[in-house]
């Protein structure tokens, strides 16, 4: 068994690294006091309308409190309200101000324009192949048996 990354492997999460990055960043720093998981969490709250800190932090495969770290600078900004629940006051619901809508409008439309500009750099036959080989790649991801593959003593790239 080898301990090092296939070519393929290195040259693909390189490749995604890298685009990740030349989009995320430039918009995280244009957004003053927002983290990146602070931007995906006020993204998701907007998905779902309202959710639980505990559905938040199930979402983000991170404890409660560290939820609350984070929900405490988005409040501090006006981002988001929290709510104790009528039923059981122990629990938290979180929705978005029109402040925190206002500023993932920002955050989605310069995205947009980054993303649209980078692909408009290539010709659009490409831009139709890449997006082609990315959705067969994100299918076959979805629908692999991951315990079969991981557990095949056999299969080693």
């Amino acid at each position: 068994m080898t301990n090092t990354l296939s070519p393929g492997v290195v040259r693909l999460e390189r490749a995604l690294r890298k685009l990740g990055k030349s989009i995320t960043e430039p918009v995280i720093a244009r957004i003053e006091g927002l983290t990146n998981g602070q931007i995906f969490m006020i993204y998701h709250i907007n998905e779902v309308g309202s959710c639980t800190v505990s559905a938040l932090a199930a979402k983000m495969e991170v404890k409660p409190s560290a939820i609350t770290v984070m929900l405490d600078r988005l409040e501090s900004h006006g981002y988001v309200i929290r709510e104790r629940g009528t039923e059981d006051r122990r629990v938290v619901h979180v929705a978005l101000t029109d402040e925190g809508k206002g500023v993932l409008e920002r955050v989605i439309q310069m995205h947009n324009r980054l993303v649209h500009h980078h692909l408009a750099q290539l010709p659009e036959c490409e831009v139709e192949q890449l997006l082609d080989t990315l959705e067969k790649l994100a299918d076959i991801a979805a629908t692999s048996d991951v315990d079969s593959i991981l557990n095949d003593p056999i299969c080693e790239p």
